[in-house]
């Protein structure tokens, strides 16, 4: 067999391996490490900055130190992930398949017990916090998930809106427990009966003359409107400093903005059903696209 055949063969092994494959090949080993060190390192950074927070409870109020108990095991779970993919870098194994398998098993069985108890406790953590503060610090917590909400919200509509632009036709997108349904050019508000989109959003097309271009564009749109309402604040209004509720409304806004926006572009495996986050979606596609232009 010719040798330009073999570096054809040994370059289009490396571009179909996942990071989910049972062995993983060279370039790849590498690239999963790299992405787990700085995994671990994102997720130990906001854990110590979570940890500070619960730490100087004194000065920043009790509100704010229940907020970061509330969301501390999102970092947490950051890193260890990224420790499990630093491993699998250099094992070149899922050494790890079985307990990830276990824990999602456990997770989608019991989801519709421990979800709808995880999100009252949020709630009553961050008003029982806000009965300690005085002034408009009070609100924050309950500020920070209206924001969420917001923000979840637009990143749905900008895939939505961005499908519409390339010619695909937007179904219905749900965001937090609201579901909003497009049939026939007419737009229906219903409740969702799914507690997995209390916290998160989902967007749903039909594409028609799909082209991976307009794939792209269609994904990155999510992100990119978290990203634009933070740069739009930032120029109407500047970074707000005062005490106001509108300042800490603004301060949770664009906090929450680009948290949504970088955790929608991390590259995570899909779960189960093939669901899978914006950076894994745009992933795949430039990984085809590599597959196909390979000379």
């Amino acid at each position: 067999m010719p040798a330009k055949v073999l570096r054809f063969d040994a370059r289009r092994r490396t571009l179909d391996t996942s990071t989910e494959a049972a062995r993983l090949v060279g370039p790849v080993r590498i690239l999963v490490a790299l992405l787990g060190l700085i995994l671990v390192a994102i997720g130990l950074g906001l854990t110590a900055l979570l940890v500070y927070a619960i730490a100087q409870s004194r000065e920043t109020g009790l509100g704010a130190a229940l907020a970061a108990v509330a969301f501390l095991p999102v970092p947490l779970g950051m890193a260890a992930y990224g420790f499990d993919l630093v491993v699998r870098g250099i094992t070149g194994r899922l050494w790890s398949r079985r307990f990830w398998n276990a824990l999602e098993a456990r997770f989608v069985r019991r989801a519709h017990v421990w979800i709808p108890v995880l999100a009252v406790a949020v709630l009553v953590m961050l008003a029982i916090g806000g009965l300690f503060e005085k002034g408009p610090g009070r609100f924050e917590g309950l500020l920070l998930l209206v924001a969420l909400f917001l923000h979840v919200l637009c990143h749905e509509l900008g895939h939505l809106i961005a499908a519409g632009l390339v010619g695909y036709r937007p179904r219905w997108l749900a965001a937090g427990p609201f579901v909003v349904q497009v049939e026939n050019g007419k737009t229906r508000v219903t409740r969702s009966r799914s507690w997995w989109m209390f916290f998160g959003g989902y967007a749903a097309y039909q594409p028609i003359g799909q082209t991976r271009a307009k794939d792209f564009l269609v994904i990155a749109a999510g992100p990119l409107a978290n990203l634009l309402l933070v740069a739009a604040a930032l120029e109407t209004w500047g970074w707000p400093t005062a005490a106001t509720l509108f300042s800490i409304f603004l301060r949770v806004f664009i906090g929450a903005g680009i948290a949504i926006a970088l955790l929608n572009l991390m590259p995570l495996p899909r779960a189960a059903g093939g669901v899978a986050l914006d950076g894994r979606e745009l992933l795949d596609l430039r990984r085809r696209a590599a597959r196909r232009t390979i000379p």
